[in-house]
């Protein structure tokens, strides 16, 4: 095993991609006044206070910025499930160095084995977080709240949005993997996977997008032995759908509710009907992932309303994740804004973003995120190697499973789908010229590896045995 090596070479080639780290000094100077009003701000009386509801957070392990958490509760014989989303923008002056410097970073980044970057000052991230550091920490939320059909959890009639209060105490604050082990005694994580397999089976019907449901890819965790491969057993699976098709409702719905009142803002879209109708009816999730990496789909930030198919949505947006992006804050804003126009009549609220520039930062993010997907794949690539570095130091041997995609004239690129039994997605690229022979994406090949190179700039000789069974 070379771990030091792997761990040198990441700080020297993967971790500086993710960009600059956040300034303690600088972040103390911009978040002075963070708890001042400002002209977006909701006065605490205008908040509904739903502290009395038992609230549920479920995020990875270790997360410090839970930015949703949810309710399921009975009021008067009436079932309801309640989303909650944190409310960061209620410390952000739109007119401040912070503001200003949030839509330069656009993301949080997640370098693998590091500290996240966060997009957002530490100071910032305490106030937002809905999982508070002690019990009796109140947090600000927006809350997307609809009746359940107690008989087919559905949602039924009004689905609202509510500035509120919450409280998730620490002993609700739950990781995926805690959460999966009470998924059969805790009765509000019983409901909700009941409210998320119909949320799901409605998707169904729109768009054959919602197969990736099915994909379980591996991903590496680690410990004082280095980095290993893990897949999330069935249930933990679940509880991580469970949360996404809550993302995805409240998303729709937030989509939805922008495009009546404003018909502006930051969409994310995926304009795929007709691909989609051309796939075949039983495609499984793991071929269904391997045509959209074939054919080079994936989702744009818009300004205007386009539908995102890929999720089955006729509107769609980004608003659950405001901690994480900026596109999220920004929907955060303008949902405030259509609230102070219908409540307080007030002429001087203008809308806070011309579409000049909506259509700027809608830019901004697509790029951004783009570029974030491109350092993501690289550090996946990065640890998979390291992965394989390992798996070979006990075993002598592993199995690789591959696929090529396509041809540039320069560049081959090439998928690897499985390590030994653990499915993978592994983009790897051989410059090569003069490539003459025919490229079936879904003919799957497969090659022993005895030995891998740590990974430096370029992927040729990081796979010895893979480049050679390639170009052979």
């Amino acid at each position: 095993m070379n771990n030091t090596l792997f761990e040198r070479n990441y700080t020297s080639f993967i971790e500086p991609k993710y960009g600059t780290k956040r300034n303690v000094e600088h972040d103390e100077q911009m978040t002075h006044h963070i708890q001042s009003m400002h002209i977006y701000s909701i006065h605490d009386d205008e908040r509904v206070d739903m502290t009395g509801y038992d609230t549920y957070s479920i995020d990875p392990l270790g997360c410090k910025d839970a930015d949703d958490a949810f309710s399921v509760f009975y009021e008067n014989t009436k079932l309801f499930l309640a989303i909650h989303i944190a409310d960061p923008t209620e410390f952000i002056d739109l007119h401040s160095d912070l503001w200003r410097d949030i839509e330069k970073r656009i993301t949080t980044k997640y370098p693998s084995n590091r500290p996240p970057i966060h997009m957002m000052p530490p100071q910032v991230l305490d106030l937002a977080s809905l999982l508070g550091s002690h019990d009796g920490c109140n947090k600000k939320a927006i809350t997307i709240l609809t009746e359940i059909d107690p008989t087919t959890y559905a949602p039924i009639h009004e689905i609202k949005m509510i500035f509120s209060k919450v409280l998730v105490k620490q002993k609700n604050g739950y990781s995926y993997c805690s959460a999966a082990s009470v998924a059969d005694k805790l009765s509000p994580f019983m409901i909700g996977l009941k409210i998320s397999e119909t949320l799901k089976t409605r998707r169904a019907l729109k768009t054959k997008g919602i197969k990736l449901n099915d994909v379980s890819t591996a991903y590496p965790i680690y410990d004082e032995d280095g980095v290993h491969l893990y897949e999330d057993p069935p249930c933990e699976r679940l509880m991580k759908q469970m949360i996404a098709e809550f993302a995805i409702f409240a998303n729709s719905f937030v989509g939805e509710y922008l495009k009546i009142n404003l018909n502006t803002g930051i969409f994310r879209t995926c304009d795929t009907k007709q691909w989609l109708q051309s796939i075949y009816s039983h495609i499984s999730g793991e071929e269904l992932l391997q045509e959209i990496i074939t054919n080079g789909i994936r989702a744009d930030y818009m300004s205007h309303v386009q539908s995102h198919d890929l999720v089955g949505m006729p509107e769609y947006c980004h608003f659950t994740s405001p901690i994480r992006r900026l596109s999220d804050c920004v929907c955060h804003y303008l949902l405030k804004y259509i609230y102070f126009k219908h409540t307080r009549k007030l002429t001087h609220y203008d809308i806070p973003f011309s579409e000049e520039t909506l259509d700027k930062l809608a830019t901004k993010c697509m790029n951004v995120t783009r570029n974030d997907k491109k350092n993501q794949y690289a550090d996946i690539k990065f640890r998979l190697l390291q992965v394989m570095d390992n798996m070979i130091f006990f075993n002598q041997q592993i199995n690789l499973e591959y696929y090529i995609t396509g041809y540039s004239g320069l560049f081959l690129n090439i998928i690897i789908c499985r390590i030994n039994n653990f499915h993978v997605h592994m983009s790897y690229t051989l410059r090569v010229r003069n490539y003459i022979k025919d490229i079936h994406p879904k003919e799957k090949h497969k090659v022993i590896v005895r030995h891998v190179n740590c990974f430096t700039r370029y992927d040729e000789n990081t796979i010895p045995e893979l480049d050679k069974a390639v170009l052979e």
